[in-house]
């Protein structure tokens, strides 16, 4: 039978038309077309009913979980994320009677070349020698081989192309014909039928072959695409909109409508309303989970591995993209910890410290940055110094590539809580290996949205311009710089300063014999390896404990880029943040507002309002003046419902031995200061 339905012209030069298609089982018999079927339950050649003869269309979807598989990132098409034309993961085992179509198991093209026995060797990048179908037409002393091409974007029924005179120049379309094969069939690719009244069978199929798509994944119910971030070898991932599903789903299947003009079924487009629902929806079953993004060997947090291939690792569902050529590890031992040690040490030696124990936080940044895609929780890093020229920006840059290849993402630290909610969960979706705040001009504010980026795994917020509540990741190295700028209040449990303090009047002015940022910039992989033969060393050794204070949210990063610094006879890298939380200002305007109002009261319990009359009062006692460094002050003047949270929120909390407790009365709340139990 011959199928040339006036494509030639389409075919042959790469483009698809809009073509009414007839699906056909396989011929069987002698001489028949042997290649596999489709599916194990065809297409209908005409449009099914409901009910009545032929049945209708089950309403049910069966199908396996897609199997494990990694993909490395390449090239991506602008628009969409799927790293080449071969679907990353077999699409044949889904059921949506009447709705799906799987792609063939083997290409059709190369299947039939093969019975015909006109199939000569593959020839590498997806193109295949046969011997010419028309090679009575060559020349003489001619050799009868051609090349067919595989389906890609450019080609999608694929290429033909022989080097010999013809009559006629052959073209895919003529292959096609002489191996009587259908064009739908020679394209490879599934197909979905968008049938009214079964949206749930489409919606599920789309799905599907999105996920056998390489870069498209679900983030805490959240559709995101993988990016490669051009000319750096990084990657990061953002919101899938709905031009990029229109394109991924069109190049992963082949979509179908009937039309009821024609009675037949004729090729469309992704219906936009198929996109729209896949980027709303919150449940996904086929797309692979996304957890993390990790830069190079990366230890797995459900058993402690390190994973050290590339591409997708289904155990933690962390994305890995490096070149495992590039980092060599050697045996975890004492003595290649402390070579290791030396060699980091070397590459930040002409830096100008405060002291040993803030060369030791740089060092402990460097792990941390190595291994941060591994650890739920980590502090901030905060290199601060007097005055410009200090170095600051420059330690930076020999820090932030232990996270990732790529540049930073640089902003500006947020001055206000709605800025920050905004701006941190748009940095946050790109999965970025670092968030630098560079040349801060205020402290470390404790905006809600910060503290929470800090200690918690994820954060949730609406998408400026959108309805939709979107979850992020935090597991972006942070780190910031600015002249005499540190955390304050909730946040100085959460970052350790790294202080520099350059013998110079004129720091910018000093002279530097090495190139640091050139040297990690060009042996990346070497030091990355460096920090985690620390770490692993420490591992190998039985993980032993040095006796130091312990910091609430952090203790894994503790564990994995503290302890083994310490391990190895260095200062406690996070001596500042202790420092910090022993002198906070915040803390010391408490501890002086508890003393003052246990000298004027003792140990009675006080309402608000009573103490705001004793405060009017008494304007230049302690009280009053404690009082006014704290924050319920409201134009000069003390706010009762400020001062009331105040109490609420620091109640049982003990500074220097005392604690506020609330106490019931017969009037209305109450408070006291009394000594610890």
């Amino acid at each position: 039978m011959n199928y040339n339905m006036n494509l030639a012209a389409g075919i042959s030069a790469g483009i698809d038309p809009a073509t009414i298609l007839v699906s056909r089982a396989p011929k069987g018999g002698e001489g028949g077309d042997t290649a596999p079927e489709l599916s194990a339950t065809t297409f209908p050649t005409k449009r099914p009913t409901k009910g009545g003869e032929g049945g209708g269309i089950p309403a049910t979807i069966s199908a396996p979980p897609l199997p494990s598989f990694a993909d490395p990132v390449g090239e991506i098409a602008h628009g969409e994320p799927a790293l080449g034309y071969e679907p990353a993961a077999d699409t044949t085992g889904f059921v949506g009677e009447g709705v799906f179509q799987p792609a063939p198991k083997r290409n059709v093209v190369i299947t039939e070349l093969q019975r015909q026995g006109m199939y000569l060797k593959p020839l590498g990048n997806r193109r295949h020698a046969l011997e010419c179908p028309w090679a009575s037409d060559h020349e003489k002393d001619g050799i009868g081989e051609a090349v067919y091409a595989e389906p890609d974007a450019h080609a999608p029924y694929g290429q033909f192309r022989c080097s010999h005179q013809h009559g006629d120049k052959p073209t895919m379309t003529d292959l096609l014909d002489r191996l009587d094969i259908e064009p739908q069939r020679a394209r490879g690719k599934p197909c979905i039928r968008v049938e009214a009244g079964e949206q749930n069978l489409v919606l599920a199929a789309a799905e599907y072959v999105l996920a056998s798509r390489p870069g498209f994944f679900q983030s805490d119910g959240t559709l995101v695409a993988m990016r490669s971030i051009s000319g750096s070898g990084d990657v990061s991932t953002e919101l899938a909109n709905e031009q990029m599903l229109t394109m991924a789903l069109s190049s992963a299947a082949d979509w179908e409508k009937h039309d009821g003009r024609s009675k037949a079924y004729v090729r469309c487009d992704p219906p936009a309303r198929v996109c729209q629902m896949l980027m709303k929806g919150q449940e996904y079953r086929y797309l692979r989970d996304l957890k993390g993004i990790a830069r190079q060997p990366f230890f797995r947090r459900c058993d402690g591995q390190l994973v050290t291939q590339p591409g997708y690792d289904a155990a933690s569902s962390v994305y890995a993209q490096f070149d495992v050529k590039a980092f060599s590890l050697p045996d975890p031992t004492r003595q290649a910890a402390e070579a290791a040690l030396q060699r980091l040490q070397a590459l930040i030696g002409e830096f100008h410290f405060a002291s040993e124990a803030d060369r030791s936080a740089a060092l402990c940044a460097m792990l941390t940055a190595s291994v941060r895609s591994t650890l739920p929780l980590a502090p901030a890093f905060n290199i601060t110094a007097a005055s410009s020229g200090s170095g600051k920006s420059f330690l930076t840059s020999v820090i932030a590539p232990f996270a990732g290849p790529g540049e930073p993402f640089n902003m500006s630290y947020p001055t206000s809580a709605d800025e920050a909610s905004k701006s941190i969960l748009a940095a946050l979706i790109q999965a970025p290996a670092v968030i630098a705040f560079d040349d801060m001009q205020t402290d470390w504010l404790p905006h809600g949205v910060m503290n929470r980026m800090l200690t918690s795994e994820t954060i949730a917020d609406r998408v400026l311009g959108a309805s939709k509540i979107v979850k992020a990741r935090t597991a972006s190295f942070i780190l910031g710089t600015g002249n005499n700028v540190f955390p304050i209040r909730d946040m100085c449990r959460r970052v350790v300063s790294i202080r520099l303090a350059p013998p110079s009047s004129t720091p910018s002015m000093l002279d530097y014999r090495g190139d640091p940022v050139s040297e990690i910039r060009g042996n990346r992989e070497a030091y990355v390896a460096d920090a985690l033969t620390i770490i692993r060393a420490w591992q190998a050794s039985g993980r032993p404990k040095t006796n130091v204070p312990s910091i609430g949210s952090f203790g894994e990063w503790s564990d994995m880029c503290r302890q083994p610094l310490l391990w190895l006879g260095q200062p406690d890298p996070a001596a500042s943040l202790m420092e910090q939380v022993r002198s906070d200002p915040d803390t010391r305007a408490l501890a002086a507002f508890m003393e003052a109002w246990t000298y004027e009261f003792a140990q009675k319990p006080m309402t608000v309002r009573k103490v705001i009359q004793v405060i009017e009062r008494k304007p230049d006692d302690a009280l009053a003046e404690a009082i006014m460094d704290l924050p319920v002050i409201d134009r000069q003047y003390v706010n009762p419902t400020k001062l009331g949270w105040f109490l609420k929120k620091n109640a049982e909390r003990i500074i220097d031995g005392y604690v506020i407790r609330q106490v019931i009365t017969p009037e209305r709340r109450a408070w006291t200061v009394v000594k610890a139990d």
